[in-house]
């Protein structure tokens, strides 16, 4: 990495090695650029999906109850995690274009500011879920025999949301300095972290009282308070992105502005989905509990597969951003181009290797035929459009990446609401559990389209002027 051009800077261009001294994603190959930030970012994802199935699974081994009262959680909590990731967003889009504009002092006081938003709205929010536990939860459905379990575990899983929101922000912060490594190597910590704490608490290992649904909270609570702390210690020493010298109320009120621009309806974006998909669950229960069962299965399957485009789409933004931001237009182009290349060959891969070992893949999970039948045409119909998919999260991460939030949220709203749902139900009408599928396929490839030439509309004139 090339030495800061400006001497006295020496101190902070040391203690912010290797990361956040220089544009690092300006510089060097964009195809390896890009695969440094996302192989960190699969590794990252694929422990955090495999910790949650573990606590799946240990729950489970307690009884039905238990599992039910987890599945009870999964809405609140996707909710709840879509607005600490649409804050991580909002401040990676700003802090990306920072870094590539080259404003050392800048970038700390917004990542300290980010940082501090996410803790403030944390707080408020737990103090809201707190005392509203046992009418939403009830509302939701759990009755006499789950909502007891429900408490106990949301109780904790709420007081954790601060220690959740840290490591998610300052992680975003780390990739927007051109870091995926280090903030992939939180994840991975954290994930690991959960699973050998998890146990000791649920069933009473080491001395400590079996505490079941509360155990799983606590040993999640505990694993992120940890990684919490080591993500301040990083960013405030070895990054020194944490700095309170000069955040004054008129800049910290600017930058929450700016990073609630785009986090915002970033927020709202990864909302519309499980929203949609709520309403797509409930037209397969007309076909009964196995159907569901095998949609859930073939959901959990297509999360492994999908975690490449998933890992991109969140590299893809600081690799634009630093670039946008550092007046090298051709090659954030470039990049643009190269990820929806990958995002196709990725898809067409799945698509094949699916259609070949999804009848033997599902048949791990359940015997049912009806189970089987339905989880195997979704994972034959589905795959096809997995590349036009990817498309969608690359435009909608660039756009998020370079300001442009609301055009993200107005495909999302597009993708789910105008087109998969009125179509869901239509194609279920005439054409059954099948037509639902086709449904999300026929979806996915129209906003794709979309989204491709909204994107090329969009930057394409502005790489020309500078050619």
């Amino acid at each position: 990495m090339a030495k800061s051009d400006k001497p006295r800077q020496s101190l902070w261009s040391k203690a912010l090695s290797p990361a956040a001294s220089t544009a690092r994603l300006t510089q060097g190959p964009i195809g390896e650029g890009l695969l440094r930030l996302t192989l960190p970012m699969i590794l990252g994802i694929s422990s955090s999906l495999l910790a949650g199935l573990a606590e799946t699974y240990m729950l489970g081994t307690l009884g039905s109850e238990e599992l039910a009262a987890l599945g009870f959680t999964f809405p609140v909590t996707a909710a709840l995690m879509s607005i600490t990731l649409g804050i991580s967003i909002g401040l990676s889009s700003v802090l990306a274009r920072e870094v590539g504009a080259g404003d050392p002092q800048q970038m700390q006081r917004t990542t300290t500011g980010g940082l501090l938003l996410a803790v403030v709205v944390m707080i408020l929010i737990t103090g809201v879920g707190l005392v509203t536990l046992t009418p939403l939860f009830s509302y939701l459905g759990a009755n006499a025999s789950t909502l007891p379990l429900v408490i106990d575990y949301m109780q904790w899983w709420y007081v954790s949301l601060v220690f959740m929101a840290i490591p998610s922000v300052g992680a975003n912060a780390l990739r927007a300095t051109g870091d995926a490594r280090v903030s992939g190597m939180l994840m991975v910590a954290g994930s690991a972290l959960q699973v050998i704490l998890s146990p000791i608490f649920i069933f009473g290992w080491l001395g400590f009282d079996a505490l079941g649904m509360m155990g799983a909270a606590l040993g999640n609570l505990v694993a992120r308070g940890l990684i919490a702390v080591l993500t301040i210690y990083l960013l405030g020493t070895r990054y020194q992105l944490i700095r309170f010298a000069g955040l004054t109320v008129p800049f910290l009120l600017s930058a929450w502005q700016r990073i609630l621009t785009v986090g915002i309806p970033a927020t709202i974006t990864n909302l519309i989905g499980p929203l949609s998909s709520g309403l797509i669950i409930a037209l397969l229960a007309g076909y009964g509990q196995e159907a569901v069962a095998g949609f859930a299965i073939a959901s959990r399957i297509e999360a492994l597969f999908v975690i490449p485009l998933f890992a991109l789409s969140a590299s893809i933004g600081p690799f634009v951003g630093q670039n946008w931001g550092a007046n090298a237009l051709q090659r954030a182009d470039y990049a643009m181009r190269l990820s929806f290349q990958w995002s196709l060959l990725w898809g067409i891969i799945v698509a094949i290797l699916l259609a070949l070992i999804a009848p033997h893949l599902v048949s791990y999970f359940d015997s049912n035929p009806l189970v089987l039948s339905t989880a195997e045409h979704y994972l034959f119909i589905l795959p096809i459009s997995y590349g036009a998919w990817g498309v969608i999260m690359m435009t909608s991460a660039i756009f998020n990446a370079l300001g442009y939030p609301i055009r993200s949220t107005f495909m999302s709203f597009i993708r789910m609401l105008v087109i998969y749902v009125p179509l869901a139900i239509a194609f279920n009408h005439y054409f059954g559990m099948l037509g639902i599928f086709a449904a999300a396929a026929t979806a996915n490839f129209t906003v794709a389209l979309i989204g491709f030439f909204w994107n090329r509309q969009t930057f394409k004139p502005l790489v020309a002027v500078v050619n």
